[in-house]
């Protein structure tokens, strides 16, 4: 009987927290010249230790710094409000104002998202940086207007690489039969039955058991996620393929957004443009850092060349008309993404 009543107390608490933060930002959103300080939750689902964390603590900063005080951002890390789709449906509906979903998990609620995630659609990123930040972001950021979302600037993850305990990836045909763990994305799914492996969606939460326990033979995601997930403990291989290009997104709730006053909303646009540069210039810097590590660690890396990745990328040709197929626009999605390469 003492067990039930503590276990109900802890419900009650939980619920009232929950409740609470819901509360406050709805009263945000609906009174946003509230005379105490106003409240932006901005939640990730990664570790502290990661670009994604220190880029958002630095947008933190800056923010704060910016209107004296007048703003007031609290970062929830570790997926603590639920994982990226969650957080973005939270941010969508206004429980939430801000997250920093991949371009993946936005492509499950903007399907034009996934030409950001064709392989080899981008030839560096510089390519992928001019893009996002001209004709294909403003494209992809107008879409998102219809689900309530203000998409305030696009970063990077990094380069998607493979791993797997299997052997070395040179070449597609070294993939053949190997059970690759993926998102559930069409594009990426395709490609990978296409270069020969068996694509196995599920949970990332679920990911680093199944490679564990040999489930999956490998998974394919960016060095620093590699490295934060601790990959290198049940995985042998690092081969560098670089298939997909990882971007990211600051997402905010387009209603908070709208609501503010025109100075604090000017304050929010100039440090979500100092997030997306000071992001992008860190992840430059620290990927060598994150695959020195990993090697350190015990994984073999490999490297491919320009010409190995170039077979990779004929291989993978027919998504490309699969998208064409799939979107009305899908013709001038690509051409505005490959228009800087």
């Amino acid at each position: 009987m003492k067990t039930k009543k503590v276990y109900m107390i802890i419900l009650l608490v939980v619920a009232a927290t929950v409740a609470g933060l819901f509360y406050k930002e709805d009263y945000n959103r609906n009174n946003p010249e509230t005379l105490g300080p106003i409240v932006l939750r901005v939640a990730h689902t990664v570790n502290e230790e990661t670009v994604l964390h220190k880029g958002l603590a630095y947008f933190e900063k800056e923010v704060e710094e910016m209107s004296n005080g007048r703003l007031d951002v609290q970062i929830f890390s570790n997926g603590v409000l639920g994982g990226d789709r969650q957080s973005l449906e939270a941010v969508s509906i206004g429980s939430l104002t801000a997250t920093a979903p991949p371009s993946g998990i936005l492509a499950s609620f903007e399907p034009t998202f996934m030409v950001a995630d064709l392989p080899f659609v981008f030839a560096s990123r510089e390519s992928a940086y001019k893009a996002l930040d001209n004709e294909l972001g403003e494209v992809l950021s107008k879409s998102l207007e219809r689900i309530n979302i203000e998409c305030m600037s696009f970063t990077e993850t990094g380069f998607r690489y493979i791993t797997n305990n299997k052997n070395p990836i040179y070449t597609p045909e070294d993939l053949k039969g190997l059970k690759i763990r993926t998102m559930e994305n069409p594009m990426h799914m395709e490609s990978f039955r296409l270069w020969g492996a068996n694509p196995t969606p599920m949970n990332f939460s679920e990911l680093f058991t199944a490679l564990q326990q040999g489930t999956v033979d490998g998974q394919e995601n960016p060095a620093q996620v590699i490295w934060s997930s601790r990959f290198y403990e049940v995985q042998k291989y690092l081969s560098l393929t670089g298939h997909f290009f990882s971007s990211g997104s600051l997402a905010f709730n387009k209603t908070f957004f709208d609501n503010l006053p025109d100075d604090l909303r000017e304050i929010i646009v100039t440090c979500a443009e100092d997030y997306k540069h000071y992001s992008r210039n860190l992840i430059i810097e620290m990927e060598d850092e994150y695959i020195n590590v990993l090697q350190g660690y015990g994984m073999e890396v490999n490297t491919l060349t320009p010409e190995q990745k170039q077979v990779f990328a004929e291989s993978a040709a027919p998504v490309y008309d699969t998208f064409r197929k799939t979107y009305e626009n899908g013709d001038e999605l690509i051409r505005l993404a490959t228009m800087y390469n």
